[in-house]
């Protein structure tokens, strides 16, 4: 039917059979890879989140001791 001997019909099959193990291990080294940009994306907004509190927090104190040193 295919026109095919049996020996191109192992090869075939052959290659097939490596082809569906070289995807699945990409498949799960993206699904690693992920996982660690979704770790990572977390701890970036939690920086972003820090530095800003870090700056309101700078700008409180200085108001504070801007309004103490006119106080005085």
């Amino acid at each position: 039917m295919s026109g095919m001997d049996d020996y191109e019909a192992g090869q075939l099959a052959s290659a097939v059979t490596q082809v569906n193990k070289d995807v699945e291990k990409l498949v799960e080294a993206m699904s690693k890879l992920d996982r660690r940009l979704a770790c990572h994306e977390l701890q970036l907004a939690k920086g972003k989140g820090m530095a800003a509190g870090a700056l309101a927090l700078a700008a409180l104190l200085g108001g504070l001791s801007a309004y103490f040193m006119g106080k005085m």
